[in-house]
């Protein structure tokens, strides 16, 4: 079905505020904010996504055949059908989630200790000279299924992989108002935080009160009697 490219960035635009958002948010505002599509466009949803299922999820649920290399209760790596190399492995979890920020900490975690046995799994399987490890987030940025998943990538001399971007100039108050910016984001991660000079303004980390020496108290004196 082909859409005009308005009704297109209406689509990504909401999966991108979808996006931003927790699972809970999700869940309580998507009915409401799909209710503002038209009909045309909730159906182009359902084909981009594989007639309303997401591919992903049919892979994990073994609806949707698939070459696995790795699989455990919370995630499943495949080897990509579009490959940028030989070897190209998907990296997913199971339970749909679509983006890393939904991601608990704890999947999280497992997830990256996975991924980084799997870069190395990669990389000596196929010999390659480097590995690259991507996840996208939203459409716009390249994410073409919305179910959370990483790429790992085998690279050669002179492959046909690009990963590449045009590197913009900013100014010392661009770069300055950036850092102001994200570092207000990032005080509750329990970390430190800097100003826009580079001066630490906050510690959330619990520190560890100091315990202070215990005086000794003097052993008393023992008077001798004169014989």
């Amino acid at each position: 079905m082909a859409l005009a490219e308005k009704d297109i960035k209406e689509i990504e635009e909401l999966f991108e505020k979808l996006g931003s958002m927790t699972l809970e948010e999700q869940r309580a505002k998507a009915p409401e904010m799909l209710k503002k599509l038209s009909p045309e466009q909730i159906e182009f949803i359902k084909q981009q996504q594989g007639g309303g299922q997401c591919p992903f999820c049919g892979i994990a649920k073994g609806e949707i055949p698939a070459k696995k290399v790795y699989e455990d209760s919370n995630f499943i790596a495949v080897l990509d059908i579009n490959p940028g190399n030989p070897g190209h492995v998907i990296f997913l979890p199971k339970e749909h989630i679509a983006v890393l920020p939904q991601l608990s900490d704890d999947l999280t975690a497992k997830a990256f200790v996975l991924v980084k046995k799997l870069s190395g799994a990669v990389f000596d399987a196929t010999n390659a000279q480097g590995v690259n490890i991507l996840q996208n987030n939203g459409a716009v940025a390249g994410q073409t299924v919305p179910h959370l998943h990483i790429h790992i990538i085998p690279r050669f001399d002179d492959d046909k992989v690009r990963i590449e971007w045009d590197p913009l100039k900013l100014t010392e108050e661009q770069f300055e108002e950036m850092q102001k910016r994200i570092s207000e984001k990032t005080k509750d991660f329990g970390k430190k935080v800097y100003d826009v000079s580079g001066n630490l303004v906050e510690e959330k980390e619990n520190k560890k009160e100091e315990k202070k020496p215990e005086k000794k108290e003097d052993a008393p004196r023992i008077r001798r009697r004169r014989a």
